[in-house]
């Protein structure tokens, strides 16, 4: 179908039903947004989910669709919450844990979009297998059987070969047969897969991005039955534009690296400076996914399987001096009413001389404050805060001391694909007013939605860094007097 003739997004998904796995995460709720926003025609939103913690599936959803990233769309459209349909299921089951009546009464769903995935590095292999590898098999086993699917759109990550510093928009050979390993996880217990776990991953830097990469070749093998899009975010980070400026509801990615030394509890850094870091806004990355399933539906020849790296060319990427630099100077401007001390360190790209300036600038100060809240009567916290600050350093430490380059030309294309009047809702343009920009509202929105510091105490806020910076300052000129003393009467007297 020539791209003159094709029908608007809204047109495509209007009367449609869409499926979405990972809809309580960080990018399925931006995407159950934007598509109930801006495909207003758009028929039921089926959102796989567990019940947990004693909540039924309908108080989950309601429990999302209560926070402030849905207000634009209450406001404008009251009743489309109504189409959102939670179905009761789990990525790690067999047939995605759903009932027959569940599949039975989806069979009229036309787009699929995968994006429930385990992203914590540390998972075990066995675990991140079922959840990230076998859960891609059974989505598009199910999808197959649907009457009507136009298109299924799996989730990946540019980073799901991440020993390849150059990464282009095309599936990588295989590490593994993915039958066979998902053979391995439903055969063998946990403990038994750790122990080969080196010698199966040929060495990967951690299990979600091997298992991802299994995802993708299983997505390979399914081209020639289902209509399929393989779709590579790279860090994706703080909303750009909408629905609001700056959201986010995770301390993932630089984000975290920034309100952490914001606080001033991160003090220390195991990263190569010099090392660029490519982010792109999740509204921005929502935006290319929609896309990428109308083009699969209308344009792209059947049988084909496009490949986005959405990622940032790299004249839109600073190294991690420049971000930590330019933090700095935004924290002068809005600092964390809730700062324990005012923010400073220093960084190294040496393991082991990490592990000695963590010791003394967070571990030992953060054993004198705990000690000093328990003589006060008060709960400890800033120890076990930095194990977790520890774990997560070394855990990210190969890819804070690598860089990589993504081809995107695929991604840079949909933005030329879209038709005149989408332009306005589903535009993939990017930090289009400038990088400084984004950082400080992106900064902002941490601290309003992660930290629920209101805007009105910046004036606050503000008052208490200047003291602190007077006490840090202070407190460094009698370190280096004790130091000047001591050495003078020890060894000049």
């Amino acid at each position: 179908m020539a791209e003159q003739q094709c029908p608007s997004i809204p047109a495509v998904f209007a009367g449609a039903d869409v499926f979405i796995t990972g809809g309580t995460g960080f990018m399925g709720k931006v995407l159950i947004e934007k598509l109930l926003r801006s495909c207003p025609q758009i028929a039921r939103v089926f959102v796989l989910m567990r019940a947990k913690r004693g909540k039924s599936l309908e108080e989950r959803i309601k429990t999302i669709t209560d926070g402030v990233l849905f207000d634009l769309l209450k406001s404008s459209q009251p009743d489309a919450l109504k189409k959102i349909h939670p179905i009761e299921g789990d990525c790690t089951q067999l047939k995605l844990g759903m009932s027959a009546e569940s599949m039975e009464r989806m069979q009229e769903v036309q787009f699929v979009f995968h994006a429930a995935a385990s992203v914590r590095f540390n998972d075990p292999l066995k675990e991140a297998i079922l959840i990230n590898t076998r859960s891609t098999r059974e989505v598009l086993d199910w999808a197959k059987t649907l009457r009507k699917l136009r298109a299924v759109v799996h989730i990946s990550t540019t980073y799901c070969n991440p020993e390849l510093m150059h990464v282009e928009e095309k599936i990588y050979p295989a590490k593994m047969d993915w039958r066979e390993a998902i053979r391995m996880a439903e055969s063998f217990d946990t403990a038994v897969l750790e122990t080969v776990k080196q010698k199966l991953t040929e060495f990967a830097p951690n299990t979600y991005t091997y298992t991802k990469g299994l995802a993708e070749q299983i997505c390979y093998d399914y081209r020639h039955d289902v209509p399929l899009v393989v779709f590579r975010p790279s860090i994706v980070t703080n909303s750009e534009s909408e629905p609001l400026t700056g959201w986010v509801d995770n301390f993932n990615g630089p984000i975290g690296l920034l309100l952490g030394c914001a606080s001033g509890v991160l003090r220390t850094g195991l990263v190569d400076l010099e090392k660029r870091i490519n982010c792109i806004p999740v509204d921005v990355s929502i935006k290319a996914i929609i896309v990428a399933a109308w083009k699969r539906a209308t344009i792209d020849p059947p049988g084909t399987m496009a490949v986005y790296n959405s990622a940032a060319e790299r004249e839109k990427t600073i190294n991690y001096g420049r971000m930590l630099y330019d933090g700095k100077v935004l924290f002068d401007r809005t600092p964390l009413n809730n700062m324990l001390w005012a923010p400073g360190g220093t960084t190294t790209s040496n393991q082991y001389f990490y592990y000695l300036i963590f010791f003394w600038i967070q571990v030992v100060p953060a054993i004198v404050v705990d000690a000093l809240l328990r003589i006060a009567g008060k709960a400890p916290f800033l120890l076990k805060l930095n194990r977790k600050i520890f774990d997560a350093q070394v855990s990210l430490r190969y890819f804070m001391n690598n860089e990589w380059v993504f081809t995107n030309e695929n991604f840079k294309q949909l933005e030329y694909t879209l038709k005149k009047e989408d332009r306005k809702d589903f535009s993939t343009e990017y930090f289009v007013c400038g990088m400084m920009e984004y950082y400080a509202s992106a900064i902002l929105g941490g601290r309003r939605y992660l930290l629920k510091e209101p805007d009105e105490n910046i004036g606050d806020a503000l008052r208490k860094y200047q003291r602190l910076r007077v006490l840090n300052y202070a407190v460094k000129g009698t370190i280096v007097f004790l130091i000047v003393h001591y050495i003078y009467s020890r060894y000049l007297l």
